[in-house]
């Protein structure tokens, strides 16, 4: 049985944790989900863990429980992360919301004219973070963007019309994974620029060829 104890909140039972935390990212990185997820089951069921590490534990168990086939429980785990990232957002982001929504914009317009015309009726929503209902139907709460659509490839008259197309940014998210402005308006880019290629069809391997993964 694995058993550890943190209490004092100290550097030492801190770097511990990390450790502890790695070590299950790694079993699950290396195909041992089950293992990698009674590991961190046994992590956050001890004691009150800081809230940051606690969303990273619980977030890590929702991906272990995922692999092992319990939707279920991924479910439950991410709600939580939703709500201990909420509680632990700094109070003053990188970006206000219309530099966000600016930068955004100018991702946009590095595409083609002819590509730009077929995005018109793609309705593009800036959220802080996925809804609930999302991240109960199995959305990732840490995601920065997501296409919710038919992709073009994948249409026919037969259909039907109109498609209801959304492409989300999360921007809690981004500025999550982002120290700074720059590199904060590099990831939105990239965020808009790889939801919108899913729109017009593009795999994720594709995107990870491209650089947009």
């Amino acid at each position: 049985m694995i058993e550890y104890l943190y209490l004092t909140g100290g550097a030492a039972d801190r770097r511990r944790l990390e450790s502890e935390l790695r070590a299950a990212g790694r079993l699950l990185a290396a195909g041992e989900a089950p293992a990698a997820a009674e590991r961190l089951h046994a992590i956050v069921g001890r004691s009150i863990l800081p809230p940051g590490q606690e969303a990273n534990a619980r977030y890590l168990l929702g991906r272990a429980l995922g692999a092992c086939g319990d939707r279920l429980g991924t479910a439950r785990e991410w709600s939580l992360v939703l709500r201990l990232d909420a509680a632990a957002a700094p109070p003053q982001p990188l970006m206000d919301a219309d530099e966000f929504e600016s930068v955004a914009e100018a991702a946009l317009a590095e595409l083609p004219r002819e590509l730009l015309d077929q995005l018109q009726n793609v309705a593009i929503l800036v959220t802080d973070r996925p809804s609930e209902e999302m991240v109960a139907g199995g959305i990732d709460p840490r995601i920065l963007g997501l296409y919710h659509g038919v992709p073009m490839t994948r249409r026919s008259i037969s259909f039907g019309a109109p498609y209801a197309d959304t492409i989300h940014l999360f921007r809690a998210n981004l500025e999550r994974v982002c120290a700074t402005r720059a590199a904060l308006a590099e990831r939105i880019r990239i965020a808009v620029l790889h939801e919108t290629a899913h729109y017009f069809g593009y795999t994720e391997q594709q995107l990870r060829r491209m650089g947009l993964a």
